[in-house]
């Protein structure tokens, strides 16, 4: 299965590659960089490396707090991160800068894996969320580089496409020495995919482990005096293609009992930010970019974000958040961000990514889910003329978060017994050091 895998892979290749091409009309980033996804990485391998693959930016971020952890507590190491998308590596490269080794994963065929394994010659390979690659994990597993799937996440949906390729799943699965999932929902999922139970357990979720940077109050401050003091400032963040249509017809509503409000929205993609600015016209309101906001926020209704890493602080300042991906069927988007930076949250109806942790923010009067609308404009007035119900929400929703942390120590422990032995060794011997790891 795996050999007719590889065959198919190699026939999509072509149409593969002229797909990275075309996307790199809307983002340069897919153009460049090219040859790390044959495997050809430029590495410096100084010290034993520990590789950890982030497909995007929300797995990239989720990383983060272990990233970081690492670089303080296993200085003697290496630490590489692959990403598969632009705005992955960007991210990856804001938030660690020159601490890190950044490159893309190598497509899944053996050439150019054994290309990118002889390379960096990891000692320990980790995997977040949902990412499973049937040669990859093969070839980790013949080289006895030991695999760990961390904050591991599967959906019905996924579940359901996986046990259709159940012969090439398999043996995948079994390559991995240890899974660490989310919640029990996901658990359960990996357990009907035939994973064993001693090769399981619960971590919980390493985005709940979010840290705000240490001046993210002047951040904020600053933020709030170019937009307007007093302005009342709703933002909708990780917004799909149909959504936008729904926020901006929200927003007129709004606007019939707060004039001067403002709507920031957060396209999920970047590089959409015309688009959604095309909308706005559409709809007789007055855009900006965020990167071309003058020292003032006045003279527009609708603020677009269309650059990284600025997110955080406009959900500073937000009476209200929406999380997109929820009012159309794209799974919904992780919350824990703007409740963490203060603001209350809205979700739509889909939210199968996240349904565990939407499950507890309702139950506990942390979020509020909306389906049309109309019910998306009331909700904002409702909270930018209450502050006591605003305030109840966001402190409801810390409350969940402080109850939910615990996912990174889990890791860490889980990490220790890998890394405790990979000490004062020569890189070039690095290839053969895991093996010694997993047998002790």
């Amino acid at each position: 299965m795996r050999a007719l895998y590889s065959f198919l892979l190699y026939l999509m290749l072509p149409w593969v590659l002229l797909r990275l091409w075309l996307k790199g009309r809307r983002v340069p980033g897919y153009r460049q960089h090219w040859k790390e996804r044959f495997g050809y990485v430029d590495v410096d391998v100084r010290q034993p490396v520990v590789w950890l693959h982030a497909v995007s930016v929300g797995e990239v971020r989720a990383a983060a707090p272990l990233v970081r952890a690492l670089l303080e507590q296993y200085p003697e190491r290496q630490v590489l991160v692959t990403t598969s998308t632009p705005t992955g590596r960007e991210t990856a490269q804001g938030l660690f800068g020159d601490d890190i080794d950044c490159r893309y994963l190598p497509y899944d065929l053996p050439a150019f894996v054994h290309r990118f394994l002889d390379a960096v010659q990891p000692v320990l390979a980790l995997v977040l969320e949902t990412e499973i690659w049937p040669v990859l994990y093969a070839l980790l597993e013949k080289k006895r580089i030991p695999l760990l799937l961390l904050n591991a996440r599967l959906s019905e949906k996924s579940l359901r496409g996986y046990l259709r390729l159940r012969p090439l799943m398999q043996p995948a699965l079994r390559a991995i020495r240890h899974i660490a999932a989310r919640n029990e929902q996901d658990a359960q999922r990996f357990r009907r995919l035939g994973v064993r139970a001693a090769q399981l357990s619960v971590m919980g979720d390493l985005k709940f482990e979010l840290q705000l940077p240490a001046d993210f109050g002047r951040q904020v401050e600053a933020l709030r005096k170019r937009l307007g003091p007093d302005r009342a400032v709703w933002v909708a963040g990780s917004t799909h293609r149909g959504e936008e249509t729904q926020l901006l017809a929200a927003h007129r509503r709004v606007l019939a009992d707060w004039p001067g409000a403002l709507l920031v929205i957060a396209p999920r993609h970047p590089e959409r930010a015309a688009e959604v600015a095309a909308l706005c016209a559409g709809s007789g309101l007055a855009s900006r970019f965020s990167s071309a906001m003058s020292t003032s926020g006045d003279g527009f209704q609708v603020l677009i974000i269309d650059r990284l890493g600025v997110l955080l602080s406009f959900y500073g300042v937000a009476q209200a958040v929406f999380v997109g991906g929820s009012l159309v069927a794209a799974g919904g988007h992780n919350p824990v961000e703007p409740l963490c930076a203060g603001a209350p949250v809205m979700t739509g109806p889909h939210t199968d990514h996240f349904s565990a942790l939407y499950q507890d923010l309702l139950r506990s009067h942390a979020a509020c889910r909306i389906r049309t609308g109309l019910e998306l404009a009331e909700q904002v007035c409702d909270w930018f003329g209450d502050t006591a119900q605003r305030q109840a929400a966001v402190d409801a929703g810390r409350v969940v978060i402080e109850r939910n942390r615990g996912a990174l120590q889990h890791a860490l422990r889980l990490l220790e017994g890998y890394l405790r032995r990979v000490e004062d060794v020569d890189p070039a011997q690095a290839g053969g050091i895991a093996q010694g790891v997993e047998n002790g």
